[in-house]
């Protein structure tokens, strides 16, 4: 590897705006799909508070093929999403071709192919990272996609299926060559999951040997971490997962630490305040009160994480179910906080992406 240590780094100015095959963004940082999380409601708050891009949950074909209702209703989306990608796993190219024919209809921005779901559920079916160990049978998904439908179709994958079989270089050339519009690389293997480090220099090494841009993705937990993996793979966006649940204004700091050089401060309780009512709302919009508060609550948990009280609050709102006492409960909590900006701390939630 050949890439500068880490620790030699510190934040500069990057192009404010990227393009991505046919897509000029606005921003180098795009929302990782997250199973359970990336609904409607929380791809437009991301949207709002500076994410370039956005990105169904994974979906399955499958579904998709057999008109799954449940498939489409997460495919839906809405205008201020856009740019907008639905993610999707095949397991053979017939598949994969009859579900981006029949996804069309909801017209995205782009088809994600995903490749790396390191989920026991999704391998045993011979889908998601499964298919790092056949790169022929990968590449002839992402060339039916792409033969199937005049939308851009884009590819993630993790660096391999273990450490002594790390082939993203080859699968990444594969795709390119398939017509993937770019790669997404998570820069784990398989059997890592999402524990240990992510191991950027893969990244770099595969943004050398392609042509196509590269997204990177792993470890990027606040906005300097995001100018730290750009600088250090030279890849073209940083994908923002778990750092951005209960806390999009990530995206406002990486833009903002992109654009001028120098951080802006963390949200303050009023600006998180003011996310969290909306959030709520967009998913009472979409889902209705009684699923809407159910699901809101792991959002909810993420939101309050690391602030004062935090602790007693949480087991109060597990017990919350209509939307008015969520609104009531979360606008007190706020208020006894002084209006100060509160830096966000990690998250270590495990979520599949």
């Amino acid at each position: 590897m050949t890439a500068a240590s880490l620790d030699s780094l510190t934040p500069v100015s990057q192009p404010y705006s990227v393009k991505l095959g046919p897509l000029q963004l606005s921003s180098c940082a795009v929302l990782a799909p997250m199973a359970g999380y990336t609904d409607s409601a929380m791809r437009r708050i991301c949207r709002r508070y500076g994410a370039g891009m956005v990105f169904s949950e994974m979906l399955s074909a499958e579904g998709a093929r057999r008109n799954n209702l449940k498939t489409f209703r997460m495919a839906a989306f809405l205008p201020e999403e856009r740019p907008y990608f639905v993610q999707f796993f095949a397991t053979n190219p017939e598949q994969a071709a009859d579900a981006a024919r029949i996804l069309s209809e909801v017209q995205p921005d782009g088809f994600d192919l995903n490749f790396g779901c390191p989920v026991r559920k999704i391998i045993s079916n011979a889908g998601g990272s499964a298919l790092l160990r056949d790169i022929p049978l990968l590449a002839r998904i992402v060339e039916a996609t792409v033969k199937a439908t005049p939308i851009p179709v884009s590819v993630k994958i993790r660096l391999g299926w273990d450490k002594q079989s790390m082939n993203a270089v080859e699968v990444a050339q594969a795709v390119a060559d398939a017509g993937a519009v770019w790669v997404t690389v998570h820069a784990r293997t398989r059997s890592e999951f999402y524990g240990g480090k992510a191991q950027w220099d893969w990244i770099g090494e595969v943004k050398s040997a392609v042509t196509i841009p590269v997204i990177g993705n792993g470890d990027v937990r606040q906005a300097d971490d995001a100018i730290r993996l750009l600088q250090h793979t030279g890849c073209d966006a940083a994908m923002i997962g778990r750092a951005a649940m209960g806390y999009p204004f990530v995206f406002r700091e990486i833009n903002h630490l992109v654009q001028f050089g120098e951080p802006c401060p963390s949200a303050t309780p009023s600006e998180r305040l003011t996310a969290v009512k909306q959030h709520l709302d967009w998913m009472v919009e979409q889902w209705g009160e009684k699923r809407a508060v159910l699901d809101f609550r792991k959002h909810l948990l993420c939101y309050v994480r690391g602030l004062p009280h935090s602790v007693p609050f949480k087991a109060e709102a597990m017990k919350l179910e209509t939307h008015l006492a969520v609104v009531d409960a979360i606008q007190k909590f706020f208020s006894l906080l002084p209006e100060i900006p509160f830096v966000q701390p990690p998250v270590h939630v495990k979520v599949e992406s």
